[in-house]
């Protein structure tokens, strides 16, 4: 069997003395909340044991409020970040980039609590949420860092900003994390083949025969340092005899090619008669898509 501790509250012992004689009372800090939380409890006045009937002199109410206020400020937080460094590749233009993951943990001492702020110090880099807390002692929470490339361009990438992670009680506020943002030029479909072109001839009984396939060249004619994430799909979505396309999605370096192969196989119960089907290729590009017409011509 395995037993587990944890500890709840710590209780820390306090004295003032007026006019009237000597106060005493405890303050405790209470761990049981996800928020360290602050009370004062068994207060002794010169008369004995504090109750409802007896009035407290406001110096010992001050006194009282002064023991919180240095419990919380006896207990620093640290602020301990990971990882303590982003770097984000994204496209000329195209907007909000996957989010990154920031872990933030009080690393302070026991007691400590503190409440983070994050700041960019440029538009394009922002977190969310924009503050994390309240964390006590080894106490965790995150923010997610994303990269806005609407207005970054190609030509003075890499950019260098930072975020500033803050809280102003702790011991070593503020945290910079440098963010390096490196900007890709934008890609461009291009598609050599004017079209696909099939012929079969209809058999008098029984399936048709096999036709060879037929590929097509798909290029990435943006600047070398450019990526097209591309997707194939049949546009038109209504030709049976349409029956593969292969690869149906992958990614292209600037200069580089692909064949997307096109397989054709008519039911059969296809009549005499020309077929037509295009083909879209798409990607985060100059263009956006490239169209290719299939045609199938059944005799």
């Amino acid at each position: 069997m395995s037993i587990s501790s944890q500890l709840k509250h710590q209780d820390y012992q306090f004295q003032a003395t007026v006019p009237t004689g000597n106060w005493s009372w405890t303050t405790r800090v209470d761990l049981t909340l996800s928020v360290p939380s602050y009370s004062v409890k068994n207060i002794l006045s010169p008369f004995g044991w504090f109750r409802d009937s007896l009035p407290i002199p406001g110096d010992v109410i001050t006194a009282m409020s002064d023991s919180i206020t240095t419990l919380q400020q006896s207990f620093p937080p640290h602020i301990l970040l990971a990882p303590t460094t982003l770097t984000f590749t994204v496209d000329q233009g195209r907007g909000v980039s996957e989010s990154q993951t920031v872990l933030v943990t009080n690393n302070g001492v026991y007691g400590s609590l503190f409440l983070v702020t994050v700041t960019g110090a440029d538009s394009y880099v922002f977190s969310t949420p924009s503050s994390v807390g309240s964390l006590p002692h080894n106490g965790s929470g995150q923010f997610m860092v994303a990269v806005d490339s609407t207005s970054l361009l190609a030509t003075i990438s890499p950019y260098s900003t930072t975020l500033t992670v803050q809280d102003v009680n702790a011991s070593n506020t503020p945290q910079v994390i440098p963010v390096s943002v490196v900007v890709r030029p934008i890609a461009t479909i291009t598609i050599p083949t004017a079209s696909l072109d099939f012929t079969v001839t209809a058999p008098l009984s029984g399936p048709f025969p096999v036709i060879p396939t037929q590929d097509f060249v798909l290029q990435n004619t943006g600047l070398p340092a450019s990526l097209l994430g591309y997707s194939v799909k049949k546009l038109l979505n209504c030709t049976p005899w349409l029956t593969t396309i292969s690869p149906v999605s992958g990614s292209l370096v600037g200069g580089t090619s692909q064949n997307i192969t096109v397989t054709v196989a008519p039911p059969q119960c296809t009549l005499p008669g020309t077929y037509n089907e295009i083909i879209r290729v798409s990607g985060y590009s100059t263009n956006f898509h490239a169209d290719i017409p299939i045609t199938l011509t059944v005799t």
